[in-house]
Formats: structure tokens, sequence, C-alpha cells
């Protein structure tokens, strides 16, 4: 293995109700080809049996710390990972996730090798039927790309808006925290906040981390609910951190934030949440911006379709979701 070996890196693991998904995740964290590691595992109130199934596997490995608190949500848990971080290195993982067995070792060799101190890889999607999410991985690491932030557009598909499949140095997130009420876009907002401390991230160009997908996860549900409305406060935030960047930063931040202002409205659209105030507020916003909304990528068509029925004529966008929704039904 090239690259120092004597950094210890930090894995934070937010743990709430997966006792189903949790053995395999921790079991990928424990085979890693890296072995220089502390990972936290932090019981966010869980009412499963998740918190028997970490203490069992920390009574096995002292490598597993574990901790209890009441629940507070994701960023809550992560939040108090980092405070009891003691790694040079950080990266967090879901509970319901794995990662490939080199996923230690290859960020933490491009964080060195690059002298860049945030280092991301590629995901890939996978369900329950999925056995090897990581089957056409290479058996080398691949050339490392790296990218300025001059350059760093939101639409990038390395984009650094995903927590879970980076790592970076500790002390550039000392003082950084989740923000605890954003339910949507939480890690967005704080990678956002860690990248502008940088000249740069590298990216390992394959897919070291693999994202299960839950039917029962808040932004694949199909029905609104409140707190999606975050994912706005999420994109006013960041383009308000990125405001006087050069280069395309702030330019797509906007796009992503008009973005997302469709994708709140149609959610609430036709749901029990639907609040004509808050809908005729997110109109509002979406027209203040629409110049942005001719700059989102003509390769993002759904979007771009479905955020200009807002600006023009969002009325008939609802009668078109809501049509939607009853044939997928029935």
């Amino acid at each position: 293995m090239a690259g120092r070996t004597d950094v210890k890196i930090s894995v934070i693991v937010p743990v709430y109700n997966v006792e189903k998904e949790l053995p395999r995740c921790i079991e990928s964290l424990l085979t890693q080809t890296y072995s220089n590691f502390e990972l936290l595992l932090i019981n966010d109130g869980s009412s499963d049996g998740s918190p028997e199934i970490m203490e069992r596997y920390a009574e096995k490995d002292p490598r597993i710390c574990t901790l209890h608190k009441k629940n507070g949500g994701v960023s809550s848990a992560r939040n108090r990972g980092l405070e009891q971080a003691k790694g040079e290195y950080v990266c967090f993982v879901d509970a319901d996730d794995v990662v490939a067995s080199c996923y230690l070792e290859w960020l933490c060799r491009a964080i060195q090798e690059s002298r860049l101190p945030l280092a991301i890889c590629k995901q890939v999607d996978f369900e329950e039927k999925e056995t090897d999410p990581f089957c056409d991985l290479p058996t080398e690491m691949p050339a490392l790309k790296t990218h300025k932030i001059e350059n760093y557009t939101f639409w990038d598909e390395n984009v650094c808006t995903r927590c879970v499949r980076g790592m970076m140095r500790a002390d550039l997130v000392r003082d950084i925290r989740y923000d605890e009420q954003i339910a949507i876009g939480e890690d967005a907002l704080f990678m956002v906040q860690a990248l502008l401390r940088t000249k740069g991230y590298v990216c390992v160009p394959c897919a070291l981390y693999a994202y299960y997908i839950r039917p029962d996860s808040a932004i694949h549900q199909s029905d609104f609910s409140p707190k999606q409305y975050s994912e706005i406060t999420t994109w006013e935030k960041i383009c308000a951190l990125v405001e006087r960047q050069p280069g395309s930063m702030s330019r797509t931040a906007e796009e992503r934030f008009v973005v997302a202002c469709a994708h709140v409205y149609y959610r609430m659209a036709g749901s029990d949440h639907a609040d004509p105030e808050l809908q005729a507020k997110i109109v509002r916003m979406a027209r203040e911006h629409w110049r942005a909304a001719l700059r989102v990528p003509n390769s993002k068509k759904r979007e771009k379709s479905k955020l200009w029925m807002l600006i023009c004529c969002p009325a008939a966008g609802r009668w078109m979701w809501r049509l939607g929704k009853k044939l997928k039904q029935g």
C-alpha cells in the first residue's frame, strides 16, 4: 500500500432503526484494506434492535466506539460524531449503505497524493436483490482527477454535495457543523462550507460507495411532507454562501435553487399539506430567478420542463401532476 499508513481515520456512522441493513454496513467497514481507523457508531434513539447489534460488534473489535443519544436526526448524530472524532481524517457512511474494501485506502491515498484536503469517489445505487455492487471495480486505484474551485459546477456528476462518498482532513471541518434544522440537503450545505476553504478537491473516478435505495426514504417519496420544503432552504443558504465566488459556482447554485422550487412545489400539489400561501411564495421565488431557469442544462429536460411550467402556468402544472399520480396509482 502506497502512502502513509499511520494516519488515523474517523468513520462516522449515524444509526437509526436499520437493524436489517446495519450488519452488512459494519462488515464492509471491518474488512477494509486500510486498518488504522476508529468506527464511531452513533445510535440516534433507535427503537429496534440496532443498538444491540452495535454493541455486539463493539465487543469483538476495539476499533468500534458506540455512542447513544436521544433521537435528533442524522445531522445531530453526525455532529456528535465530529465532536468525538480523534482521527486526522474524517469520513461519513450511512448505516444502510456499504463501501468497497478499498474505500478508506484509496480515499486516504487520494488526499496524500494530491495534497488536497478533500477527496470523493463515485457511487453506485443498489437494491436489496443485488449482492455485489462492486463487481466492476478495478484491481488498482485509477488515475486521480483534480477539480479546481473556479471550475466548480453543481451539475457535475463528481460534485461534492454528498458527504458519504468523501473523506477530508479533520482540520478542514473542525468548526463546521451540520444544520440540524434542515432535513433534506444538509450534507450539501456542510460540504459546500468545507469546499470553500480549499482550492479544489480530488476524485477517485470509480464507485467505491454503494447507496441503498430505501423505498421509505424522504427524498424518494412521491407524497409531500412539510420537511421537504427544506430542500429550498438548503439551496437558499448555499446561494448565499457562494454568491461572491468566481466562475460557475454561484451561477449553478442559483440554477439548482430554482429547480428545488419546482421539486417542492409539485410534490406539495394535491397533497394533504398543500399550502396556497406557501405555493404562491414558491412561484414568486421561481419567477424572480427566471434567468437561472433559462440556464438549466438542456440535458435536465424533465427538471427544466417542470420549472417552466411552474413559472408560466403553475395551475396547469398542478393539474398535470395530479393526473400523473392517478395514472400511476391506477
